[in-house]
């Protein structure tokens, strides 16, 4: 048997997809008259047939655009993370020659941390901003 709330949740559910333009005023009217005519779980359910598919109030293609952006956002991450990592064993690589072939100095040591540690600082942001956006807002 079908309840009060399980008719207000289609409902819901209609009124959102007539306010995002996938239902003309007749569609909704003809859909609202089902849900109040409905008897059965099978027949609340027709007032839906043809609609997009939604989870807990959310369209699946959020959903599928918050994970693309995800998948993006850490392929990013991930390149930046291989090119920095390169990038600094090559710094130090050219550090050690630098000090075999000239001696440690505290200038030479300064300069290497700062090229060091600019990139470093950077990247150490890059991986404290970008995380996946969590889907449990979305069930």
């Amino acid at each position: 048997m079908v309840g009060d709330r399980d008719r207000e949740r289609i409902l819901s559910a209609l009124r959102e997809h007539y306010a995002r333009g996938r239902l003309t005023l007749d569609e909704f009217s003809a859909r609202s008259d089902l849900v109040f005519a409905s008897r059965s779980y099978t027949e609340l359910r027709a007032a839906l047939r043809g609609l997009p598919v939604r989870l807990g109030g959310v369209d699946l293609v959020e959903i599928g655009d918050a994970v693309a952006r995800a998948a993006v956002r850490g392929a990013v991450l991930f390149a930046v993370t291989c090119a920095y990592v390169v990038f600094s064993l090559t710094l130090a690589l050219v550090l050690v020659l630098t000090l075999v072939l000239h001696g440690a100095t505290a200038s030479v040591l300064l300069v290497f941390l700062g090229v060091w540690a600019i990139p470093t600082y950077l990247v150490s942001r890059m991986w404290r901003r970008v995380h996946p956006p969590s889907l449990r807002r979305f069930v």
